[in-house]
């Protein structure tokens, strides 16, 4: 019964746990609890590695639970449809900082956004994104659109309809986590694309494992076929990125430059570019 009871308990406590964050969401919202980091995307293809565009990355700081894992709300959220919410504010927070980075650098730094699945199917969702992009004075393009391949399994027409709306309007989209899933390489074709992102747990072991470097060299090879840059998440050394380099992967990101950081803590990213901008015009 010992063995009972601390199951009931342990069962018992997330339950609460997962009670509270369900409860306080809308609180976090209201009172930005939520941060938007920004990771830096860095592409590779010439001498020099430049930046070229970040990925937005959610934080919950709990005013009584402190830091919270995304990979403790985010999942949880989905189950229950909240996502919407967190999405919502996620492309909003993003949308106001490319306008201020617009404003105080004279630069466009496209932003990539998750779009989760239940909002795939948001029939308004098309709407919602244009009326942030007007209400903030930045275009389609500057914020790109991430959907997990496990989502394009799920209901490819409902997709390729949605996906061809939003790229006539200029978004562009980036598959997440390619080559995670179980999706047939078929859909790749039917489902238009404009980014191809490899999955991190793959880069994080090519070195280690042949299988692994097979797949990358493939799906580098998938997006120069539908020429499309392909992504690589999860670099986090200089080995790693010479390789993905000699493989002819575009752009990469990860520890190796930076982790997910506030957007004040991103300036310097922006600042170092634009010197090495202007150096290259004094030359």
């Amino acid at each position: 019964s010992k063995c009972i009871a601390r199951y009931n308990n342990e069962l018992h406590a997330k339950y609460i746990f997962e009670e509270t964050l369900i409860h306080d969401l809308d609180e976090a919202i209201a009172n930005k609890e939520l941060k938007v980091y920004y990771q830096p995307k860095y592409s590779i293809v010439g001498e020099k590695p430049r930046l070229t565009s970040a990925e937005a990355l959610v934080r919950w700081i709990h005013p009584k639970l402190g830091f919270i894992n995304p990979g403790d709300f985010i999942p949880l959220f989905e189950s229950n449809g909240l996502i919407r919410k967190v999405d919502n504010y996620v492309w909003k927070e993003s949308a106001a900082q490319i306008r201020r980075w617009k404003d105080l650098y004279g630069e466009s730094i496209p932003v990539s956004v998750n779009v989760s699945r239940i909002n795939i199917m948001d029939p308004d969702l098309e709407a919602k994104l244009e009326d942030i992009c007007s209400r903030y004075e930045i275009s389609t393009s500057e914020i790109m659109l991430e959907v997990t391949e496990s989502a394009y399994s799920e209901n490819t027409n409902r997709l390729v309809e949605v996906v061809d709306k939003l790229r006539k309007n200029g978004f562009r989209i980036e598959m997440d986590d390619f080559g995670a899933g179980y999706s047939s390489l078929n859909m790749i074709t039917t489902v238009p694309v404009d980014v191809l992102k490899i999955d991190m747990s793959f880069v994080r072991n090519m070195e280690k494992d042949e299988c692994n470097l097979k797949l990358v060299k493939i799906i580098i090879e998938i997006a120069k076929f539908l020429k499309i840059p392909s992504v690589a998440e999860g670099v986090e050394t200089e080995s790693q990125l010479n390789m993905l380099k000699q493989m002819g992967c575009d752009i990469i990101q990860g520890y190796y430059f930076s982790k997910p950081v506030p957007a004040m803590d991103f300036a310097p990213f922006i600042e170092r570019e634009i010197s090495a901008k202007n150096l290259k015009k004094g030359e």
